[in-house]
């Protein structure tokens, strides 16, 4: 085992660790643990055994490992590009829906005196 295998190696335990941690105290559910799991043991597989992404290129009809997990990597880039363009779309629909209640509100009150501090 090399040095940058090693050093990888313990990284993704300590990440898993504080998975681990993360999810006991209740700060991550349990699907975004399971998925952040399985990414992180892919990865340790990955390093520890770099002839597998031959392997899964092979069954894949992918002519070397390298290819196969920059398509991969590729692959899910676009998925949470996408996942987190969603999630800002929606937020900025939440936002604008409150600034429109308040807005409501503030008119139905007779509305702000000039000078007044909006915050």
């Amino acid at each position: 085992m090399n040095l940058f295998q090693i050093a990888s190696l313990s990284a993704l335990a300590v990440a898993l660790v504080r998975e681990q941690s993360l999810a006991r105290r209740g700060l991550i559910r349990g699907p975004v643990v399971a998925v952040r799991v399985l990414a992180m043991l892919a990865a340790a597989a990955a390093i520890a055994w770099p002839h597998l992404t031959q392997v899964v290129a092979n069954f894949l009809g992918i002519g070397r490992g390298a290819d196969a997990l920059l398509y991969v990597s590729a692959l899910a880039l676009l998925f949470l590009s996408l996942y987190f363009y969603a999630r800002s779309v929606q937020q900025q629909r939440r936002l604008t829906s409150i600034v429109r209640h308040l807005a409501i509100l503030e008119a139905q009150r007779g509305g702000a005196e000039v000078g007044d501090d909006i915050r």
